[in-house]
């Protein structure tokens, strides 16, 4: 994310150190801390949600091509019976919270 060296942090902690006193140097170390972890959680949070949609898409994708590519009716009608459940799913997960999507178990087709 930022490139600090060990010289750059150390300074930044010496001046932190002479601005704030030694009294209240903990309590803002903590805070830092604590905005760097939610900082944090939020950026793993987003990559996951658009590595979740990349893999959405990849298997609609994948599915209207083979319901394209699809030669007897019987394979296309069960094609389009994936796709719709697919679309399904998708449309809850979008509905469910966030906080519950992290406990959701993880439905991949390998599982």
């Amino acid at each position: 994310m930022f490139d600090f060296g060990f010289g750059e942090i150390l300074l930044l902690a010496v001046v932190a150190l002479v601005v704030l006193g030694p009294e209240k140097m903990p309590h803002a170390a903590r805070m830092a801390g604590a905005w760097l972890g939610r900082l944090r959680r939020t950026v793993a949070e987003i990559q996951s949600e658009l590595e979740q949609e990349v893999a959405i898409q990849e298997m609609r994708n994948e599915l209207k091509k083979q319901l394209d590519s699809a030669s007897s009716l019987e394979l296309r009608q069960q094609l389009q019976a994936q796709l719709e459940l697919v679309e399904s799913n998708l449309k809850a997960y979008k509905h469910t919270p966030a906080s519950a999507q992290s406990i959701l178990p993880d439905k991949s087709p390998d599982a």
